[in-house]
């Protein structure tokens, strides 16, 4: 090889990396087509709490033998792929500034305390973002996919940008807003569907040869260069590696792929469509993951203190927001309460339904998927942070035994935070605040 100095290395590195454009894999595009089918991790909020004495098993109930309540009876053909937990508190959100909505929303997902800031909340207390990075996006980096979106955040109505409308963070007051319209939400999944597969492989082909000369010159020059740029090099030349794993992804979309076409544009902030956009949302969602467009998902119903009538069900005059609130003896609203958290239900038994009509293998795409139903309150009428109604679904790619009830006296909902990490091949002995982690739920792995 020629003499080859530090300023032609690094002009040669930038034409073969940074100015090829961040490669997009192809829509579909499996990151490993080696191995078994990889996991898949979505999250789900439901604002305002439940009723628990409706919801479920109740505290001290056996892990199996029990029975659905009325709330998630639509659940019941999916009851073996679940599990239901009493006993975990949301320990950090009882801390810090502001009403609780703002605290269980910035603590739900980070397990941290809440930052000092100036929103204001429903109860004029002022709090900040949340402090941490979510679970979801811990999970992301550390699964390292390498697909063509790390995440995918969706949303239906989520109106304000403020701690108590953000459950997701890349970081410590870092919110990532979801998207709200099925439209945007395809184009940015899909967008790039539909290129000639011969010559995507052709372009791919040419930009590995780029990358191993680029590796050839490394190689030459990371003996003659400082320690200082030593270190630069060598991170440079690990974002080489990762877009060489991606130019190894295969072009052709797996089997189960099929992207169909766009979905109907419609208000995005209607109360009239809201049912038509949770289906809509859902089925983009599900889509992403059987293309294996990303591994980790979210999907966020409106926000913990929402402007929402369900007008679709004919339930015109009261929010959801204030039928939460309702005091227990107005039977009237509370039925309405009960209906609202009923069709909730529905809306991830849709999901489940989707997933489980998904082929993987001898399985289906609801067996690798680890589907984490949140909501920031246990009951909205007394703001309660304790015994929140978190629900496990599917199977994590065998991780997961379901059909079980767990119960416990108090536990933080830290250490169910990072058991998801066990159940997604990626364990941690903590998460958030350590001060509030004990290491996984016993009993759960």
């Amino acid at each position: 090889m020629s003499t080859l100095t530090r300023r032609t290395f690094l002009r040669r590195a930038g034409l073969g990396a940074l100015a090829l454009p961040l490669l997009q894999l192809p829509r579909g595009a499996r990151a490993d087509s080696s191995g078994p089918f990889p996991k898949r991790l979505l999250v789900l909020f439901q604002p305002n709490g439940t009723k628990k004495e409706l919801w479920g098993p109740q505290p001290g109930d056996p892990e199996r033998g029990w029975q659905l309540g009325p709330i998630l009876e639509p659940l019941t053909p999916f009851k073996d792929r679940l599990v239901l937990f009493n006993g975990v508190d949301n320990l950090a959100a009882l801390e810090g500034p502001g009403g609780p909505h703002q605290r269980g929303m910035a603590a739900l997902l980070t397990g941290r305390v809440i930052g000092e800031g100036d929103f204001v909340g429903g109860d004029g207390r002022r709090a900040g973002w949340g402090n941490g990075i979510s679970i979801d996006q811990h999970i992301a980096q550390r699964l390292a996919a390498g697909t063509p979106l790390t995440s995918l955040e969706l949303g239906v109505r989520v109106q304000e940008s403020v701690p108590r409308g953000r459950m997701i963070y890349r970081g410590p007051e870092q919110p990532v807003p979801p998207e709200n319209d099925p439209v945007v939400a395809y184009q940015r999944i899909f967008g790039q569907q539909g290129g000639d597969p011969t010559a995507m492989r052709r372009q791919l082909a040419e930009r590995r040869s780029v990358l191993d000369q680029v590796f050839q010159d490394f190689q030459a020059l990371e003996r003659r260069v400082s320690a200082a740029d030593r270190e630069k090099l060598q991170q440079h030349a690990a974002s080489l590696r990762d877009l060489e794993g991606r130019l190894g992804a295969m072009v052709d979309p797996p089997a189960q792929c099929a992207p169909g076409v766009s979905p109907p544009s419609r208000d995005p902030m209607s109360e009239a469509e809201y049912g038509a956009l949770v289906t809509a949302q859902i089925d983009l969602m599900v889509t992403a993951l059987a293309c294996d467009v990303t591994r980790v998902a979210s999907l966020q119903f409106s926000t913990a203190v929402n402007a929402l009538r369900f007008t679709f069900m004919g339930l015109n005059d009261q929010q959801g927001h204030s039928l939460s609130h309702a005091g227990d003896s107005n039977a009237i609203l509370q039925g309405q309460w009960e209906a609202m958290l009923t069709w909730y239900s529905r809306q991830v038994a849709y999901l489940l339904e989707r997933l489980a009509a998904v082929p993987e293998g001898d399985g289906t795409l609801l067996d690798n998927t680890l589907i984490v139903w949140t909501n920031e309150l246990s009951r909205g009428n007394t703001h309660s942070l304790r015994d929140l109604p978190f629900v496990l679904a599917g199977g994590a790619g065998g991780a997961l035994r379901g059909g079980r009830h767990l119960s416990y006296d108090g536990l933080p909902h830290n250490d169910l935070l990072v058991s998801l990490t066990h159940l997604m091949g990626v364990p941690e002995p903590s998460f958030g605040d350590a001060a509030f982690c004990n290491g996984p739920l016993p009993g759960l792995l």
